[in-house]
């Protein structure tokens, strides 16, 4: 076979194992692949004192040049890129490729990809102090900087979240409540806890919790045990009702208003008002302008004692004399 006979062979074979990521650049000598890490187990990522564990890591980019020597006399020309290696390994890397034992006469694209692959084993640390000895290799491309490390980790966290979140979306669940069997793409995984269930079981739940007096932080996904409240944009999904929606909000905005020492509310249009930490008794109202006073809620009074509190004084007066005689 001629060289251009064996070179379309090996393109045909990789586009059959690698599919869409696999496409031609320039021209039919030139093309890129993604390589995707088969990680077998959970896969850890370090960076400073943070830790992480993955299931899946972006694709590693491979570019081959082919030319008319390859593959009776040398390898073909490649370039490596990835954003999340450090120059230096992208560096090192190359230099394996160029140590790998190539046989004149047969292709080798495939074989380097395994090697590649092996790249990764258990774990990946992003390290802070870099290499200052790098060989400046041109077919090394994108390895990271000191400056976008942190950048780079959050996005590994992220993409293994969205490919996660992809596969359960791809695959049948089955509804933690009513136990039916239901595509991925239906159900709903809370955010805090992944537990998942149908739209219909969630539903029924939370309305049913409305109906009891828990919302905002007590609101709490169904599963037994399980202690993590629901987002606010996943009960709007789930009751798919704006007015139910809105009363859910306004019952959660104003439990927490009633939970602050410094809100109380406005005796007339019943709107939250700041009120100070002074010794006086002075509230006014932003909405309606009503002046009253914080201990009674009638409309304000200049006396230093509140009435409201004049009175309690003097009943426990009375009661401290009833004692005494």
């Amino acid at each position: 076979m001629t060289n251009l006979e064996k070179q379309a062979d090996e393109i045909l074979a990789l586009q059959s194992i690698f599919e869409t990521k696999f496409r031609f650049l320039h021209d039919n000598n030139q093309y890129e692949i993604l390589i995707d890490f088969d990680l077998l187990q959970p896969f850890v990522i370090k960076y400073n004192n943070k830790r992480s564990i993955i299931d899946y890591l972006p694709p590693f980019t491979l570019i081959i040049q082919y030319d008319d020597e390859y593959p009776s006399s040398h390898p073909p020309s490649f370039i490596l890129s990835c954003f999340y290696f450090s120059k230096s390994s992208l560096e090192n890397l190359c230099q394996k490729l160029d140590n790998y034992p190539f046989i004149n006469g047969e292709v080798c694209v495939y074989d380097w990809i395994e090697l590649i692959k092996n790249q990764i084993s258990n774990e990946l640390i992003l390290h802070t102090k870099l290499d200052d000895e790098q060989i400046n290799d041109p077919r090394a491309l994108n390895g990271y900087l000191n400056e976008n490390i942190n950048q780079i980790y959050q996005y590994l966290i992220n993409y293994n979240n969205e490919q996660k979140e992809k596969q359960f979306r791809n695959q049948l669940q089955t509804c933690l409540i009513c136990t039916d069997i239901i595509s991925g793409i239906d159900c709903i995984r809370l955010y805090r806890c992944g537990h998942f269930y149908c739209q219909s079981c969630l539903n029924n739940y939370v309305k049913i919790t409305f109906d009891n007096g828990r919302f905002g932080e007590k609101l709490l996904c169904p599963q037994n045990q399980c202690q993590k409240a629901l987002l606010p944009n996943e009960i709007k999904l789930i009751i798919q009702d704006d007015q139910l929606y809105q009363r859910y909000e306004r019952l959660t905005l104003q439990h927490a208003l009633e939970l602050m020492n410094d809100i109380i509310w406005c005796p007339r249009c019943q709107s939250a008002v700041l009120i100070g930490s002074g010794d006086d008794n002075l509230a006014i109202c932003d909405q309606c302008r009503y002046t009253f006073c914080k201990k009674c809620k009638e409309i304000y009074h200049f006396q230093v004692m509140c009435p409201k509190d004049y009175l309690i004084e003097q009943l426990k007066l009375q009661q401290q004399k009833a004692r005494e005689r």
